[in-house]
């Protein structure tokens, strides 16, 4: 039987030091959107000479549960100096594709030994607003990658969004007490990138979760904890985490596109009202296609979506990856998306509606002037 999974930190003992960090990682993430969709075959072929793969999730625990329509291509890209607050790193660079058309570049900082979670603070606060030249360089990348692959890119359009976020991977403690970081508000906090603990509201909106009893998964809105003594389990981990921010980007983005796209319709629908068009012309034929083909393209994305990774089962990836979704707040995005597709689809019928009626009575006016056409016409001959 699995442990519970969503601990509260205020119900639990807050005293005393967290251990230090004496071996780990720090991964800082860029999410961007580069097209509607990307051919991976295509895009592997564009890439010949570089060492490009594309796996399943690796066979930790019961990752065979883990189900990838279209596994995202993963490509090493190189080491490049990173410097975050006042530390210095080797970063190592990577892009991961996802057939969704989103492109995620990582830089992966070995952390020094015995450090102090005051320095992971420190670290993740500045990376909330990332220097100039660290942003500079995730572009530089991402163009250069783009260019490689442009032909794979299905419809190229850059999107306006950009998701960050952060995995912190704890190799090794300075004392063998992993899951006793939950008992330390210093831990919340620098999770958060804050020196100060959080207050109990704020603490709460984090959440828990452990396989065994000496790994950990702390999960908030803007980066994670991973701490396992299996390597291939805090892989997958960060596996799901990582598409978990590719689903809310297309959240996000296309939410965006129908907030975008909702006055213009609105315009139009006003313009077309004023318009004079000639009888049995469709007043609205124009508008009705482009709602139509709006409406049918969000739809179709949101199942790819959908479709784009399944957990089947009841284990502890389903509930990480359900976890990571709900403190990402990737439903709430969803839900404001099928809510806006619902107001275009009843635009949609309204404006045909209109159109039918419309052409009803144009075609009862035709009935009748035909029947007082034929009347006149018999009066005549009477005479």
């Amino acid at each position: 039987m699995l442990p519970p999974i969503l601990q509260r930190p205020e119900a639990r003992n807050q005293q005393g030091t967290p251990p230090t960090i004496s071996a780990g990682t720090l991964t800082l993430y860029q999410f961007y959107d580069v097209g509607y969709a990307i051919d991976l075959d295509h895009a592997q072929a564009c890439l010949p000479e570089a060492p490009a793969r594309r796996d399943q999730p690796v066979q930790a625990r019961q990752a065979s549960s883990i189900k990838i329509a279209q596994p995202p291509l993963h490509l090493p890209i190189g080491t490049t100096p990173v410097r975050l607050s006042s530390y210095s790193f080797d970063g190592t660079l990577r892009a991961s594709m996802y057939e969704l058309g989103t492109i995620a570049l990582a830089i992966t900082l070995t952390l020094p030994g015995e450090t102090r979670w005051s320095q992971i603070a420190e670290l993740l606060s500045a990376w909330q607003t990332p220097p100039a030249e660290l942003v500079e360089r995730f572009h530089e990348a991402l163009e250069q990658l783009e260019q490689r692959i442009r032909p794979a890119i299905i419809r190229p359009a850059p999107g306006a969004i950009v998701e960050d976020y952060s995995i912190l991977i704890v190799e090794r403690l300075t004392q063998d007490a992993t899951v006793d970081l939950l008992d330390h508000p210093v831990v919340y906090a620098a999770l958060m990138g804050e020196q100060r603990p959080l207050s109990p509201s704020t603490s709460s909106q984090l959440m828990s979760l452990s396989y065994c009893i000496d790994d950990l998964a702390l999960l908030s809105w803007n980066g994670a904890l991973l701490a396992d003594p299996e390597p291939l389990a805090t892989e997958t981990a960060a596996a799901l985490i990582e598409f978990a921010n590719v689903e809310l980007l297309q959240m996000r983005l296309y939410d965006a596109d129908i907030d975008r796209e909702l006055p213009r319709v609105y315009q139009r629908m006003s313009a077309a009202r004023r318009r004079f068009t000639l009888p049995l012309v469709r007043r609205y034929s124009d508008l009705l296609h482009d709602l139509q083909q709006l409406v049918v393209e969000i739809t179709e994305v949101t199942e790819r979506v959908d479709n784009a990774l399944k957990v089947t089962d009841d284990v502890y990836w389903n509930r990480l990856y359900s976890a990571t979704l709900s403190v990402l707040r990737v439903q709430v995005w969803r839900a404001g998306v099928e809510q806006k597709l619902a107001i275009l689809r009843e635009t949609y019928s309204m404006l045909y509606g209109d159109a039918e009626a419309e052409r009803a009575i144009v075609l009862e006016w035709i009935v009748i002037v035909l029947i007082l056409v034929e009347i006149l016409a018999a009066l005549l001959n009477h005479h």
